[in-house]
């Protein structure tokens, strides 16, 4: 299935506040109930190329769209969840809403996207209190079969291998907009994290090990040390290099890691990992420190984790990442609050090492 268009809007502080607090907590009714779209930036024009097919109905402040969404990640069994029936509609002239995403309401319509129970959607530590939220992204897709598919994502700028193109990379620099897509980008609805792929991507660095047949590891392994990459590729030529070769040493290491660790994740052991088909466990590398932040710098950077892990040390809240305060290999750090103890095994600085020659 290919994209055709899509709507995209980053939640402000006050969108995430009222979208979540309970009647009561304010004066002057529960809070609010929809999410707004500025009538400048996302037109009635583009809105009804959106809903082209979508009978439009009269309100009283303007247009009003009853549609079928599908939510990307809402699966109870392995099986994903029918579509929802959600109203957009212009609120006032300045601006078109999704309507009743209230979360605490006997109203509430909330997408099943953007719900906590069903996808992880973030909350406040406090709904009753307001707290920054910060990169947190919603969009509905429409597909050229004419299903429309809600999800979202945390993060100020893509992942290294995620398929982005000049229209998708929008989505990360502006507030809100609406996006026509040439039949370039498909969907798929497997991927709640990001569903869209390009068929013409990014040739890989030179010198750098990709393929399973030559590395004897899993094909994402590439991907594993590309976020720190990223994060250097607006400095000078001669740091772009040094940031080439550290990332084949790196693969090097990683796997030599996972050796060592036996595939068991050093934050939370076997409990959220799993077998693969050979017997061996599953795990992922990540640096706990970007390279472009001084992450090389120590040899307790690198570190194997589940996937799970791997992907809340992404996207949650993590305090005490100050690797210079390891006492006995062992650090401890918060996760959205809740304490974990990263531990390194003895030879690990060793084989860090080893690879930094």
């Amino acid at each position: 299935m290919l994209v055709e268009q899509l709507v995209f809007r980053k939640l402000t502080d006050a969108d995430f506040f009222n979208i979540n607090k309970p009647s009561g907590v304010e004066e002057r009714g529960g809070g609010q109930s929809y999410i707004d779209f500025n009538t400048s930036t996302i037109t009635l024009t583009n809105w009804r190329d959106f809903f082209h097919g979508v009978r439009e109905t009269r309100g009283i402040s303007g247009p009003i769209w009853k549609f079928d969404v599908w939510s990307l990640g809402a699966k109870v069994r392995g099986v994903q969840l029918p579509p929802q029936k959600i109203k957009i509609a212009q609120r006032r002239p300045a601006s078109v809403a999704i309507r009743s995403q209230k979360l605490l309401s006997g109203k509430s319509e909330r997408v099943n996207a953007w719900r906590p129970d069903i996808t992880g959607f973030p909350v406040p530590p406090n709904p009753r209190e307001r707290s920054h939220i910060y990169n947190l992204h919603i969009y509905i897709a429409r597909l050229d079969n004419g299903e429309y598919w809600a999800g979202w994502f945390k993060t100020s700028q893509p992942e290294a291998n995620w398929s982005i193109n000049a229209e998708l990379n929008k989505m990360f620099d502006r507030q809100e907009g609406y996006l026509q897509f040439s039949g370039d980008v498909s969907f798929d609805t497997n991927d709640s994290i990001w569903p869209f792929r390009i068929a013409t991507t990014h040739a890989p660095l030179e010198n750098v090990v990709t393929t399973t047949a030559t590395t004897g590891e899993e094909p994402q392994e590439k991907s594993f040390f590309d976020e720190d990459e990223r994060l250097a590729m607006d400095a000078p030529a001669t740091i772009k290099e040094e940031v080439r070769k550290v990332r084949v040493r790196n693969v090097k290491a990683n796997k030599k890691l996972k050796q060592l660790y036996g595939g068991v994740c050093q934050i939370s052991g076997e409990k959220y990992s799993f077998k693969k088909a050979d017997g061996t466990y599953y795990s992922e590398g990540h640096h706990l420190i970007p390279l472009g932040e001084g992450g090389a710098d120590s040899v307790y950077n690198i570190v194997i984790l589940s996937p799970l892990l791997h992907r809340m040390l992404h996207y949650a809240i993590v305090e005490g990442l100050d690797l210079s305060q390891i006492r006995d290999n062992k650090l401890n750090i918060k996760i959205n609050g809740d304490d974990y103890v990263i531990t390194w095994h003895p030879q690990h600085g060793e084989i860090i090492r080893e690879f930094a020659q």
